[in-house]
């Protein structure tokens, strides 16, 4: 009919580049989105470049729209930990023994914070009390409790395995350093360098050295980590014998 105006729909297919319809293209805020933008600016920089500022910009927001999601950078900080950390599968057969359960725990949250490059060197400086930090700890208490150390080593044995996957997961992949060591040609060089070293002046370098410098990266947490382990075994009580609650 003359005159009609038409559809939204209409008037854009007459549009060889349709104009954009200002609000209707733009991704709600919300808290979810925030911290996952987050992440990505700490994967790719570090958590010292994430401000509010920045972070409203890549966002397409004025920095005051994020204060109605988060109270500050400080409280993004800990939803962005605790956003991390309830990406670690903490469940367990019941049924399997004490010092799998702590490792398989262990290998998730090793394998959850290198996928999240720069969040390991946040989490070393923030220890948040959040909902999937308490469900985390649960979950490497209770095979220990069960199998039979007393509440404060429990609690003290959690944080050694904890703390040291932390700071393993710090050790960056990419760096330099582990380049060189997963680099066969170089890793050869290494090796051959700690036979040359001079036996009397480095007696334990010379003999064993190179297995310091190994180059599987798993096998090294793998390792180290049944240390600690064995390390807690030689602690244990069974379950039910008197001792510290």
């Amino acid at each position: 009919m003359a005159g009609q105006r038409p559809s939204d729909a209409d008037a854009t297919a007459l549009w060889f580049n349709p104009p954009s319809h200002g609000e209707s293209g733009r991704r709600a805020l919300t808290r979810e989105r925030v911290v996952a933008e987050a992440l990505s600016v700490i994967a790719a920089d570090g958590a010292q470049s994430l401000s509010m500022r920045a972070l409203a910009a890549r966002l397409g927001v004025v920095p005051g729209a994020l204060y109605r999601h988060v109270r500050g950078k400080e409280q993004l900080y800990d939803l962005i930990l605790d956003a991390v950390l309830g990406e670690v599968d903490c469940r367990a057969d019941p049924a399997a023994p004490w010092a799998e359960r702590v490792a398989a725990l262990a290998r998730r949250l090793r394998a959850v914070l290198e996928n999240h490059p720069g969040v390991a060197a946040l989490l070393k400086t923030r220890d948040p009390l959040s909902p999937t930090s308490l469900a985390l700890a649960e979950a490497f208490l209770a095979p220990l409790l069960a199998a039979g150390l007393p509440g404060r080593e429990a609690a003290l044995a959690f944080r050694l395995v904890y703390d040291y996957t932390l700071g393993f997961a710090l050790a960056d992949p990419t760096s330099p350093a582990e380049q060189r060591l997963r680099d066969t040609a170089t890793r050869e060089q290494l090796h051959a360098f700690f036979g040359t070293l001079p036996a009397g002046r480095f007696p334990a370098l010379s003999a064993c050295g190179l297995h310091a410098w190994d180059g599987n990266r798993d096998q090294r947490f793998t390792a180290s980590l049944e240390t600690l382990l064995r390390g807690l075994q030689a602690d244990m009580r069974p379950p039910g014998a008197s001792g510290e609650s």
